[in-house]
């Protein structure tokens, strides 16, 4: 007989090698105290004792109502954004626009919303031998909006909605037989973007927290997820599925500004009491007042002509849509105090002369303390954005951006310098 095989050897006891660090910095003396006192560490206190009387929760800051407020009831501003984008065949209608309005109303059931009123960019024909779909629709809602093109679909809604509850409705319309394919058949990409919510607490499932949220994503999608921002400040969550080929470039992009702690007596002033209680010197069309501040004037710009849609809400609150060519603006506004906010979001391409001028549009529809601002783009080639742009009253107090393969984000949260004071 040979010699005897060796012995294997014996599997190694696994070690958990990535580090835990904790790094702490004293003060050396009663002096350097003393010092820091009169520099930075002022604000960093000032912060701190600011926040006592306000609530922070999941990255957006609920501010108490002034001394002599009335209470009013809490309302959750800030949107949740479902889009999803169909390869272009494998729609069952042949376009997202051609689904009667009467399909999508038994939908928005499920994110417990409704359509208040309809806007198209362009006349939506279908006729027997062809059809003219090109363009967009946008549906003004109870709470936010829906956009529809062609092939893709932006549902944005706030409050206590649950916007990830349609999702399967929407697939069983839209591509009846997806539960027998794979994502990447049938679907382009597929996204969830949401700010921090100021009551978590009191959101519904699927949206009781961003762990449920990605998890309810996953159970259809394949993607991946991301937080900017911080709970401090303001902090946007982002998931995405990508299944474009790899160099596939699309130019799908947006760009968000959310203004919190606004002026609640101009708030109030302008979108508070409904259309039948304005005040006469109220603006009745807002949006239609700042287009021109949000996106200029260009003649040869996607942003001329558009068709625009605006309703005030019974006790509080404003909504609109502005649609133009294959593009949105939307603007959702929550004035009373203790909730206060108010976004205003486009998916137009912008440049940073476009990016300055939509933001400087966006604070003038109110005097506000905090403001974010985020920008996305699916093709992380065309990203123009990720360095925070001077905001003139403003200073940046955190930025974050994400750049990969399948997406580039940035959130950038500015608060007003006490210098500037509101205008």
């Amino acid at each position: 007989t040979g010699p005897a095989a060796a012995m294997p050897p014996a599997p190694a006891e696994l070690f958990e090698g990535p580090e835990k660090t904790l790094t702490l910095s004293f003060k050396h003396s009663k002096a350097d105290s003393e010092l820091d006192s009169e520099g930075g560490e002022e604000i960093a206190e000032a912060d701190v004792a600011d926040q006592g009387s306000r609530e922070v929760a999941s990255g957006v800051i609920a501010e108490a109502p002034a001394a002599g407020d009335e209470p009013f009831e809490l309302f959750e501003g800030p949107e949740k954004t479902l889009t999803l984008s169909f390869k272009h065949r494998k729609v069952a209608a042949k376009s997202l626009r051609l689904i009667p309005q009467e399909a999508w109303e038994e939908i928005l059931r499920y994110a417990k919303c409704e359509i208040l009123s309809v806007v198209d960019s362009t006349p939506c024909l279908a006729k027997k031998s062809s059809s003219s779909t090109k363009g967009l629709t946008g549906y003004l809602l109870s709470e936010s909006s829906l956009f529809l093109s062609d092939h893709t679909l932006t549902l944005k809604t706030c409050g206590r909605t649950t916007p990830l509850a349609a999702l399967e409705p929407i697939l069983d319309l839209v591509v009846p037989t997806w539960r027998q394919r794979d994502p990447s058949a049938y679907l382009r990409y597929a996204t969830f973007m949401r700010l921090g919510y100021m009551r978590p607490g009191e959101q519904l499932e699927p949206h009781t927290s961003w762990p449920q949220e990605v998890d309810y994503m996953e159970k259809y999608f394949r993607g991946e997820a991301t937080v900017m921002g911080s709970e401090s400040t303001s902090a946007q969550h982002v998931y995405v599925a990508n299944y474009l080929a790899r160099g596939e470039l699309v130019d799908v992009v947006s760009t968000q500004v959310a203004l919190t702690s606004l002026d609640t007596v101009e708030s109030m002033h302008r979108y508070g009491g409904g259309d039948e209680h304005l005040a006469s010197d109220v603006d009745r069309a807002p949006l239609a007042s700042a287009w021109t501040k949000l996106h200029g004037d260009a003649k040869r710009s996607v942003a001329v002509n558009p068709t625009l849609d605006e309703k005030f809400f019974e006790p509080f609150g404003y909504s609109s849509n502005g649609v133009a060519g294959r593009h949105f603006t939307t603007v959702h506004i929550t004035p009373q105090p203790g909730c206060s906010y108010l976004s205003v979001e486009t998916s137009m391409p912008l440049d940073q002369e476009g990016r300055a001028r939509f933001i400087s549009g966006s604070q003038g529809m109110c005097n506000a303390d905090t403001m974010a601002v985020t920008e996305f783009a699916i093709s992380p080639q065309l990203f123009s954005g990720g360095e925070p742009l001077d905001v003139p009253g403003f200073t940046v107090r955190r930025t974050s951006k994400c750049v990969g393969e399948a997406f580039a984000a940035a959130h950038h949260h500015y608060e007003r310098t006490a210098a500037g004071g509101r205008s």
